[in-house]
């Protein structure tokens, strides 16, 4: 796992590269609605290219993360279905139903069943490397959606050029993530972490919850801003020195939020004293998403080094998966 967070620039590279060698055919539709339907390290790319592009789309854009896909989706729909083994059974179902309802559907996939349903269908997909977690390929899965939604012109490619300068970025800064994240792993490893952000960036809070759950092997939750103000604050009252808060910012919150966060923090010293905040690096929105995303899994890596866990090892999702393969 180590090296393969390490090699995080250059899978972006490699993505780039994927993306421009692969040819789509029959782009000229006009979609009403985008839908991105993925589970886990797949689907989660899908939230965090909303993060990114939601100031460009103009129209609605949605993540699924099950086995239905919502009512709305048509023949004026575009589908990406995203499944880094290809054989997501909750990603396949979606397929089927997405292309009984005459949707457009794209697949992006390592192999397995989805790349022989595209082939099958005749159907615009991309080919990312296999043999990898599917939580450390996010760099592939992510770039390609980019790909997919340039490719139907629902973006511009300003998001390419300033994915490769993000690369030189990412990689000049990962010595400084990696050492902090360590730091910061000495003084979390035994405690349950709460992560916050704006509600901006709730995807990379997700990110990161996912990453402390397989490589860490912790529980964890998380929140957002102004949200978390409506409800869970009131949750703050006793004391509690196993709790670990984490905020991830951009530096950019709306400013009625940074009273809500400088308001809350007077409360969360009373319950807890580990409260940390992280403060992302970079010039634009996509440095500052890629730099939360890279110090997350830094610090899901050096916690389990820390708690003496295999970052690599799922043997119960392997488990759930065996025994769902048998089970009709």
């Amino acid at each position: 796992m180590k090296q393969l967070i390490e090699d995080f620039g250059k899978e972006i590279s490699h993505a780039i590269e994927i993306g421009q060698n692969t040819s789509f055919v029959n782009t000229d539709a006009t979609f009403e609605n985008i839908l991105v339907s993925g589970m886990g390290g797949s689907g989660i790319g899908g939230s965090i290219a909303y993060s990114l592009l939601n100031d460009q789309l103009t129209i609605p854009f949605q993540v699924n993360k099950g086995y239905s896909l919502p009512n709305f989706i048509g023949k004026k729909s575009l589908v990406v279905v995203c499944s880094y083994s290809g054989n997501t059974e909750e990603s396949i179902s979606a397929f089927h139903l997405a292309k009984e309802k005459n949707a457009t559907i794209v697949c992006i996939t390592s192999g397995g069943e989805l790349q022989k349903l595209a082939i099958e269908n005749n159907l615009n997909h991309i080919i990312i490397p296999s043999g990898r977690p599917p939580r450390a390929s996010l760099g592939y899965s992510l770039v390609q959606l980019f790909f997919v939604l340039k490719n139907y012109h629902l973006i511009n490619e300003s998001i390419f050029n300033e994915l490769k300068e993000t690369v030189n970025f990412i990689t000049s800064e990962q010595n400084a993530i990696s050492s902090l994240a360590l730091e910061i792993s000495n003084k979390i490893y035994n405690k349950l972490p709460v992560i916050y952000c704006e509600e901006t960036i709730e995807s990379i809070a997700i990110r990161w919850k996912q990453q402390l759950n397989e490589n860490s092997k912790m529980l964890c939750w998380h929140n957002v801003y102004p949200e978390l103000n409506h409800n869970e604050l009131v949750g703050w009252r006793e004391e509690d020195k196993n709790l670990a808060l984490i905020f991830l910012k951009t530096g950019d919150e709306y400013i009625r939020n940074k009273y809500r966060i400088d308001f809350n923090q007077s409360i969360f010293e009373k319950i807890t004293d580990t409260n940390i905040h992280i403060i992302a690096k970079g010039t634009t929105k996509l440095d500052k998403v890629m730099y939360l995303i890279h110090f997350g899994d830094w610090l899901s890596y050096h916690l389990a080094i820390k708690r003496g866990y295999d970052p690599i090892e799922i043997e119960v999702l392997i488990d759930l998966k065996n025994k769902l393969a048998n089970t009709k």
